[in-house]
């Protein structure tokens, strides 16, 4: 029987590179922003997201999932700063995606079999060094994990679907 895993998008991160890059006593007095070193920090309420305006005046969204959503949200805060939205360009980040296998997972078989596989005594999970897709993968023993270190979805999901087959075939899911 195959394995179906389930996916969330938990967030990623985005960097907006306005035309015209953003000054940093401008966000403070316009958006309400925060100094914090050569940062500046805005808190946005809806959607709910952290902005961080760069030395450069680049802006990087925490706490957002869809480049759709991080793009609406970065033009409002240009808008109330009186900045043009023309040349707006976006760099992905790393996101997180959760998943669940939908069945438990013997650790010590699975980091027996596998030299990618080990296990992390300090969360009590396996740590798969996914290097086909250049990520991690997070794994507990009720088949719920992270992927990490990487920027799409969908080799997100391709890692775990590979990985999950590799673990099926050794018999490390139950």
């Amino acid at each position: 029987m195959s394995v179906t895993p389930k996916f969330t998008t938990e967030t990623q991160n985005f960097r907006f590179i306005p035309a015209v890059p953003i000054n940093h006593d401008d966000a403070v007095s316009m958006a309400s922003g925060t100094k914090a070193g050569d940062y500046v920090v805005v808190s946005h309420e809806q959607p709910r997201a952290t902005y961080v305006i760069e030395p450069e005046g680049s802006i990087l969204v925490h706490g957002l999932s869809r480049v759709e959503v991080a793009e609406l949200a970065v033009q409002e805060l240009l808008l109330t700063m009186g900045l043009p939205l023309e040349g707006l360009t976006v760099e992905s980040g790393e996101l997180i995606v959760s998943f669940s296998l939908g069945k438990d997972v013997n650790l010590e078989i699975s980091e027996r079999r596998f030299a990618d596989i080990e296990y992390d005594s300090r969360i009590e999970a396996l740590r798969i060094n996914a290097s086909l897709h250049n990520a991690t993968i997070i794994l507990f023993d009720n088949g719920r994990g992270v992927v990490l270190e990487q920027s799409s979805r969908k080799v997100s999901e391709m890692a775990v679907r590979h990985w999950a087959e590799k673990l099926e075939s050794e018999d490390a899911l139950m």
